[in-house]
């Protein structure tokens, strides 16, 4: 209970900072390139922070509906994860953030039982990725609309980075684990 409390005070405080960058934009603003970059990976770290906070306090997949984590165009998710270079982007956090093998066991231990709980980790995932997409975008569209060019294009592009490839993986994560569930299920037939 205690977790679920500072969590969603963490995320509390992540969305009152996000209003107030918001808000105070025009002072915010920084006329270096740097200063602007590290202004865009701010913005995005404090909104993806609001709701990865609440996915990880809460079961937030729940809000969607059964049928958004679906894959219902294998084809398309399979070209869009070529396309887009996600494997790359998996290598990668394999390689930093996700190197450590325990890390990793907490959301697949390997067991067929196993993948039921990554199921739900990669939904929770998604819906910690998903929802700060569309709010940074939204603050991309502000920030153009504004003619603060270089600012908008670097949260567009932490954005898509830190956002939109986590909720391809995720999805890809579960088109590969149904593969595996349909291989076990004959198997057993």
């Amino acid at each position: 209970m205690m977790k679920k409390i500072l969590l969603s005070i963490a995320a509390s405080f992540l969305a009152y900072q996000s209003f107030i960058f918001l808000v105070n934009l025009d002072q915010l603003r920084f006329d270096s390139i740097g200063g602007n970059i590290f202004l865009a990976w701010v913005l995005n770290m404090f909104v993806t922070g609001v709701f990865a906070f609440l996915s990880f306090a809460f079961p937030v997949e729940r809000t969607f509906p059964d049928d958004y984590f679906k894959i219902h165009n294998p084809p398309r998710l399979k070209k869009m994860y070529s396309l887009l270079g996600v494997e790359i982007f998996r290598q990668f956090l394999l390689k930093t953030l996700w190197r450590g093998r325990e890390q990793r066991k907490r959301y697949f231990d390997g067991t067929r039982e196993g993948l039921e709980n990554f199921i739900i980790q990669s939904k929770q995932a998604e819906w910690g990725h998903i929802l700060p997409f569309f709010v940074l975008l939204i603050y991309t569209i502000g920030l153009l609309n504004l003619k603060i060019w270089f600012l908008g294009i670097m949260v567009l592009i932490f954005n898509i980075l830190g956002n939109l490839y986590p909720v391809i993986l995720q999805r890809y994560h579960r088109y590969r684990i149904g593969i595996l569930k349909a291989k076990f299920k004959t198997k057993t037939s």
